[in-house]
C-alpha cells in the first residue's frame, strides 16, 4: 500500500503491487524530473527516506516517506511533502 503525497490533505491510496508499481513508474519516468535523496535511515522493519523532487519548471519541493519492510519488500509507504 502507498499513500501518495496528494490530493491534500491525505493522499491517494494505492493497493495492490501493479497499483504501487504503477505510481511509482509514472513519477520516475517523467521527463525533466529527478529525485535527489537527502538521508534515508532504517530501523529494523521500518525505512525514513528524506527527499527533494526536481519538477519541470525548476521549482522543487522537500518530502519525506516512512516505509515498512517484510520479507525484503515494501509493504506500506506513506509519502508526505513539506507545505
Amino acid at each position: 500500500m502507498i499513500e501518495n503525497t496528494v490530493p491534500a490533505p491525505d493522499g491517494a491510496r494505492f493497493a495492490g503491487q501493479a497499483a504501487c508499481v504503477g505510481l511509482w513508474t509514472a513519477i520516475a519516468t517523467q521527463a525533466g524530473t529527478r529525485f535527489d535523496i537527502e538521508e534515508t535511515f532504517v530501523a529494523g522493519d521500518r525505512a525514513t527516506i528524506r527527499w527533494r523532487y526536481f519538477m519541470t519548471d525548476g521549482n522543487s519541493l522537500r518530502g519525506v516517506n516512512l516505509m515498512r519492510v517484510a520479507d525484503g519488500r515494501i509493504v506500506e509507504a506513506m509519502g508526505y511533502v513539506k507545505g
